[in-house]
C-alpha cells in the first residue's frame, strides 16, 4: 500500500512531466539587430529578427516602443506602432522567428513586453 508522501511525491513528478518544456519567458525571447547595408532617405536601414529560443507558442506579444521612428514603412503584419507598444504579428501566433526592417538614424532598443501568453501543444 502506497503511504501518503509516496503518493505526493508521484503526484508533483506527474505534475511536472505534465506540464513538459511549454515555459516561455521574456529572457527566452531575443531580439537581434544589424544594419542591411541599405540607406533610405539618407538613413541606414536596419533589420530587427525576433527569435524565440522556448519551444511553446507565443501569442499577443508586443515590443516596448515609445518614440520608435523610422522613414521607411514597417510591414504591418509583422509590427505596429500603437503608443508605446508595438504588437507583433498582429497577435496571432509566433511559432518561429520573425523579422522586419526600418530605417533611422540609430538602432531603436526594442524590449519584449512581458505580457504575452503562451500556448502549448
Amino acid at each position: 500500500m502506497a503511504t501518503p508522501a509516496k503518493i505526493s511525491i508521484l503526484s508533483f513528478v506527474m505534475l511536472l512531466v505534465g506540464q513538459g518544456d511549454c515555459q516561455c519567458f521574456p529572457k527566452d525571447i531575443e531580439i537581434v539587430q544589424s544594419k542591411t547595408g541599405a540607406i533610405v532617405q539618407q538613413k541606414p536601414e536596419w533589420k530587427v529578427t525576433i527569435n524565440k529560443n522556448c519551444p511553446c507558442t507565443i501569442l499577443d506579444a508586443s515590443l516596448v516602443c515609445p518614440g520608435f521612428q523610422t522613414v521607411e514603412p514597417v510591414d504591418p503584419s509583422v509590427l505596429q506602432k500603437q503608443g508605446d507598444g508595438c504588437p507583433l504579428n498582429r497577435g496571432l501566433a509566433i511559432t518561429q522567428s520573425i523579422s522586419f526592417t526600418y530605417a533611422w538614424d540609430d538602432s531603436y532598443p526594442f524590449k519584449i513586453d512581458p505580457g504575452f501568453q503562451i500556448a502549448c501543444s
